[in-house]
């Protein structure tokens, strides 16, 4: 996907916002893999509950369940990590710390990203005593901007991510070319 040019939009302080379920925008899916000083070097990434790179630990070999790119995934308990969530480009394998959230209808990657900082700000509420478990997933509260008929808006947040994005490129090439 593209990211075009920059657009004028409203500032996040002049939209609405509503709180969503996260499961009545996800799927939530456990990850399966553990024993993981076992698992056989290669070109899956591995994602864990870290609070950094993505959450990404290694790459290794198929094992278990193979998650699909363009999917979330949120760290559940962990040193540091917990709460955090990462949008995440490529298929991937998943830690047993962590849960894959697919959308529940087809939002982009841009979305997904602005989504996934939005629920890392819920971190706030859990720590490594206090994890997040199938019910407190399922029950998550995220807050969103939303259109005028009250549903998420998308196109809104792609735009916000595609701004910040052209901000920060443009900062890049300002800087190497001086």
């Amino acid at each position: 996907d593209s990211l075009g040019n920059k657009k004028a939009i409203p500032s996040a302080e002049d939209k609405s916002w509503k709180s969503f379920r996260m499961s009545d925008l996800f799927s939530i899916s456990k990850g399966n893999q553990n024993k993981m000083n076992l698992l056989i070097p290669g070109d899956i990434p591995l994602i864990s509950a870290k609070n950094n790179n993505n959450g990404l630990k290694n790459f290794v070999s198929q094992n278990k369940t193979i998650f699909p790119s363009g999917t979330i995934s949120l760290n559940c308990d962990g040193d540091g990590g917990v709460g955090l969530s990462y949008y995440q480009p490529a298929d991937y394998m998943l830690d047993s710390h962590c849960k894959s959230l697919k959308a529940n209808q087809k939002i982009n990657e841009f979305s997904l990203i602005f989504i996934s900082g939005c629920i890392s700000k819920q971190r706030i509420l859990f720590s490594h005593g206090r994890s997040i478990n199938d019910n407190r997933a399922k029950t998550l509260k995220i807050m969103l901007p939303i259109n005028q008929t009250r549903n998420p808006d998308y196109s809104y947040m792609e735009q916000y991510v595609k701004n910040l994005m052209i901000d920060k490129y443009t900062q890049y090439i300002k800087y190497l070319e001086s």
